[in-house]
């Protein structure tokens, strides 16, 4: 039998009951200690309840070590126990990978990962979220540009950006990590910048854990625990998201309330607004009957609506009403119910 545990976000507190049964019952365990920070409590904790059951597995000895892991499944209950999700990382799916082409059961217990943990502090909305990358120590500007560009695209399309530091040597800090990409955006231009607002979580699930927003040149400035860090760099917050960020994090919410990224959508969105706002004053006007006044106070709604969108950082919505308005007038003017151009 084969199992991969999740052992949770890196301190005893966030082992679960079945993944601590699962733990016991094997006859040997293979602590995964190279892709995530595991506290000296955690590892102290599992020698005192495994004895020399548990082996502290490095990168090498999973990587290269799968096949023989596996093939000891065979014969005895064989856990890897990995930090976080077993499944949040490919490096675990290739044992299950390898279970199936061998024949052997395996079982997953999954466990709380520093991603979701990490969205879930933040308090942001964990739909707004677009793709994830990871910073590594000693990036090269190669990589770090592509990091910026994934941000840009994140934000253009309104999601935040969950920004991963590197865990290996003692872990990367957030202050490094935003100083590398500050490197580069430079060079690149665009929307991320010393200005930007950033979430930074340090430590989460540790009982010195430090959640603080910053503009992105300040992380330098703050005294934060070691590593594990987390950064978020988030796109245009609505309300409700920015008292949440307020309630979550020591200090820096009200950085969020006047933060407004460039974006070609809210751009296009203030320049649907204006040109519908122009043309329905001059329609309104004019001397209309009973039903074409109707139809336009409806249009008046919409672009309203759309203003409030707009103002509330719900882009999308915004276009969708101010759309409707322009689809309304569109409507009027092919039945001849009043003239003007765009």
């Amino acid at each position: 039998m084969l199992r991969l545990v999740g052992i949770g976000l890196g301190t005893p507190d966030y082992l679960t009951l079945k993944a601590l049964r699962a733990l016991e019952e094997s006859d040997i365990v293979y602590l995964d200690c190279y892709t995530s920070i595991i506290s000296s409590e955690l590892i102290e904790f599992l020698r005192l309840r495994l004895g020399g059951r548990l082996v502290l597995a490095e990168r090498s000895d999973l990587e290269e070590g799968v096949a023989e892991i596996v093939k000891r499944a065979k014969s005895m209950s064989v856990t890897v126990a990995v930090p976080g999700d077993p499944l949040m990382a490919t490096t675990h799916v290739v044992f299950l990978e390898e279970a199936v082409k061998e024949g052997v059961t395996f079982e997953v217990i999954h466990g709380a990962s520093s991603i979701t943990a990490a969205i879930g502090a933040s308090g942001l909305s964990s739909y707004k979220f677009g793709r994830i990358v990871t910073v590594p120590k000693n990036a090269g500007e190669e990589s770090l540009k592509t990091i910026c560009r994934c941000v840009e695209e994140n934000m253009e399309s309104g999601l935040h950006t969950l920004v991963l530091l590197d865990v290996a040597d003692g872990g990367l800090r957030a202050a490094e990590a935003l100083g590398s990409l500050l490197m580069v955006a430079a060079e690149m231009g665009g929307s991320f910048g010393p200005q930007t607002p950033v979430i930074i979580l340090a430590r989460l699930g540790y009982g010195d854990e430090f959640r603080v927003v910053c503009r992105a040149s300040e992380a330098g400035g703050l005294s934060l625990p070691p590593p594990p860090h987390v950064v978020i760099v988030p796109a245009e917050t609505r309300s409700y998201e920015r008292e949440a960020v307020k309630a979550l994090t020591v200090r820096g919410g009200e950085l969020l309330d006047t933060y407004r990224p460039t974006s070609r959508r809210r751009a296009r969105a203030e320049r649907y607004i204006a040109k519908t706002s122009g043309v329905l004053s001059k329609l309104a006007a004019a001397r209309n009957d009973a039903e074409t006044s109707k139809i336009l106070e409806l249009v008046n709604s919409y672009v309203e609506d759309a203003r409030h969108f707009l103002d509330s950082g719900m882009l999308d919505d915004s276009l969708i009403a101010i759309s409707y308005a322009e689809g309304l007038l569109d409507c009027l003017r092919i039945i001849g119910r009043v003239e003007f151009t765009w």
